[in-house]
This record gives C-alpha cells, structure tokens and sequence, in this order.
C-alpha cells in the first residue's frame, strides 16, 4: 500500500474511534457542568474559545500571535466537538489541510500527532473526567546509589507507540537498547492522555536499563490524572517506589528526577512546570555533591534559550544551587542550549512525536544544536530525525551525545 493509501486507511480508522470519543466528550462534560462553579464553567469555555480561536489564527496567518500566551492545542476541536456556540469547524481531515512546518517545528495538520489530530481531543476528554480526581502523590522517593562509572540513555515525550510501520519509538528504543545503558529514563508525556491502557500500551517497548529504569510525571499523563501513570509505576518501574520523584547518587554526582506536573494549574492543561511542598522539602533534604544534575518534564528555559520560565528559580532554591546540567522533554525538540551561568542545559523531547526543523532556532546565539537532519519519512516528508540523549559520567566528567533514531551522533560535547 502507498504511503497515502497507509494514511487514507489510518483516517478511516480514526473516523470510528472518533465517533466514539464525541460521544463520551459530551457525556463527560454533561457531567462536570454539574460540578462546577459559575466562575469555573465560564473559566474554561474562555479557554475552549481562545483554543478555537488560536488554531483559526495560525491557519489564517502560518503562526501564533506574538500578543498572547499560547493556548495548549489540544483544546482546538472542543468548541466544535460540544457544539458551544457558532464555532467555525476547523479541518478534520488531511484532504483539506496539507501539512507545514510552524517556526517551533511543530506540524500543522490533520494526521496522526499534528497539531489538529482529531485524537487530541481524548486529552480534552481525560482532563474534564479528571478535573476534580487526581490519583494520591506518592511521598517516598527512591534514592539510589550508582557507580563512579555509569551510562544514562534520556528520552522525552517518547510514549506514542509503535503507531506505525516504521514509528520513530521503535527505532529510538532500539537505539536506546544497543546503548546497554546502566539506567534509562523517560521524561515524560505518554499519549494521548496518559490512561491505564495508554501507559501499559504505549510504554510495553521502554529498554529497561540494566540496573533501572525511571519515568517521570507530565501534562499528558496528568490528562488522567495521573492514574495510569501511579498503576505503570508499579508495574514496569519497581524502583521508584510508587513516587514520581527520585534521585541517584554517587561520590561525585547527584541527579535528581523531578515531577514539574503534579502540581502544576489544572486550567492550564498542565502546560507549565510548577513543584509541590513535599518534593520541595525532599530536594532541601537531598545530600550534596559537587555535580548536579536535574531531569524534569517541563523545561527551564523557553525554547531559544532566552527566558527563564517559572520552573527554573524554585528548582535552583530547592536544591540551593543552579544545576550542572539540565535534561527536559515537553517541547518535541532535540536542543542543545550554549552555557549560561554555570547551566548547560538540554533538551531531548523529540523521543517519538513527528517534529520539522525549528527555524526560529537557526543562527539563534544561545543555540549549540537543533535537529534539522531529515528523517525521509514517506508517511511524514517534513519529519527530522527522532532521537535520544546518551550521558556517560566518569567521576566528574561528562561526555554527552544526542543520537538519531537511525544510530547516528547528531551532537557530542
């Protein structure tokens, strides 16, 4: 079958689920006017508006506007899907939309994982069932002890599956697998909302590190509140112990895995990383070492590298210091940021979401290396290389690499 046969089977597939979905979005949010307050009610058909109304502007002028914050996409199909108002449908299809690059490297279309997939609409689902029911935070972190000599292989934004022949998480696991890594981490997001099948699903192909492996909390698994998530914990990732948090240590460094979304603003889909006091007294109690490493879902810089977010001054006060080095997901990109002060800070989300060049970033002053290799994807032509981040820690040093999906090293220190 052709590469736009394969596509014109999979929309014929996503018709039916779809029809499915709509119905059990209107349900649930039947469900939750009930619960609601005048307040909160008019909060959140703001945000459906602002999604609607976002979307209709990129499609109008090919990218966001500059004079507000962005509205997480997944909102896009809700006014049309609830039938609020005289929302103007947005295309549904990828008949009437053909796919383009936005400057953040984001695709804008209708297939699977494009920014107006009809599928996103089950975070919307997941986020309305669960406004109000978020599974018990575990408060017994795991710490630790790790050799002098030890290899870390670091994906983000990894848990989509193998959602094609040739699915990007299937050959970055594999990559990640001949890496024969000591521990391997995820930094987050399980698609499309994080639920109990998602995670058992979508997650089956993680390489187990040979002496660990860690997942970390994000907005994507918060969508369900995080329950899928807490279940996985328990049945693939033993060593942390129930906790979404967790550090390894040795004589010369800390690293410590961080959950940014937990406790991050439920109206705001979970989009911005925010701590919670039991893992802020946890961090202030965590032994010290000369080096410091911080993983997380959410980032510490915007996606240039040019402003801090909010994330990153609580982290440096829990810790009593600017880390080291910094790994984060949530922006589906593969960065390497220049050292500022004294953080080098990375980031690996492009674990398995479809991705193009970010040319927001090219010549960009603060930027080491983005990916812009094309990955020659006939299901996505626009697609660079997915990817992983490999650490090797001798002592104090640090050798780190970014490898592409087909096992090449895009990037080394």
């Amino acid at each position: 079958m052709s590469a736009v046969g394969n596509l014109k089977h999979e929309y014929d597939k996503v018709k039916v689920r779809l029809h499915g979905l709509i119905t059990r979005v209107e349900m649930a949010w039947m469900k939750l006017i009930s619960e609601l307050e005048p307040e909160e009610f008019q909060a959140i058909i703001k945000l459906l508006q602002r999604g609607h109304d976002q979307a209709q502007y990129v499609l109008k002028n090919g990218e966001l506007p500059d004079d507000e914050p962005a509205v997480p996409w997944e909102l896009s199909h809700g006014l049309s899907i609830l039938r609020i108002g005289n929302a103007t449908p947005l295309p549904q299809s990828p008949d009437q939309l053909q796919t383009k690059v936005l400057k953040d490297g984001t695709l804008l279309g209708c297939r699977k994982w494009e920014l107006l997939d009809l599928l996103w609409s089950e975070a919307l689902l997941k986020w309305i069932e669960n406004l109000r029911h978020h599974a018990t935070f575990g408060t017994d972190p795991a710490l630790v002890t790790m050799d002098r000599e030890v290899t870390l292989a670091i994906a983000g934004d990894w848990g989509t599956g193998p959602f094609n022949s040739h699915a990007p998480a299937v050959s970055v696991a594999n990559q990640m697998q001949l890496a024969n890594a000591d521990f391997t981490i995820h930094l987050g997001d399980v698609y499309y909302a994080g639920t109990h099948s998602q995670e058992d699903t979508d997650m089956s192909g993680w390489p187990m590190g040979t002496h660990g492996s860690f997942t970390l909390n994000s907005n994507h698994e918060m969508y369900s509140g995080a329950h899928g998530y807490f279940k996985e914990l328990a049945a693939r990732f033993p060593g942390q112990q129930g906790t979404s948090y967790f550090a390894l240590i040795n004589d010369d460094w800390l690293i410590v895995g961080l959950d940014t979304a937990y406790a991050s603003d439920v109206l705001n889909l979970y989009m911005d990383g925010t701590l919670n006091e039991p893992q802020i007294a946890w961090m202030k109690g965590l032994p010290k070492r000369k080096k410091l490493m911080v993983l997380s879902h959410h980032q510490g810089f915007d996606i240039t590298g040019h402003n801090k977010t909010a994330l990153y001054q609580p982290v440096c006060d829990a810790l009593g210091r600017e880390p080291d080095y910094w790994y984060w997901g949530h922006l589906h990109n593969g960065i390497v940021y220049a050292t500022q002060g004294g953080l080098h800070a990375r980031c690996a989300g492009h674990g398995a979401i479809p991705y193009g060049t970010t040319s927001e970033l090219n010549g960009h002053p603060r930027i080491l290396f983005s990916e812009t290799q094309d990955a020659k994807d006939p299901d996505y032509p626009l697609r660079v290389l997915n990817g992983y981040a490999k650490i090797r820690l001798v002592g104090e040093e640090i050798f780190e690499e970014f490898i592409g999906e087909d096992g090449s090293v895009r990037w080394k220190s």
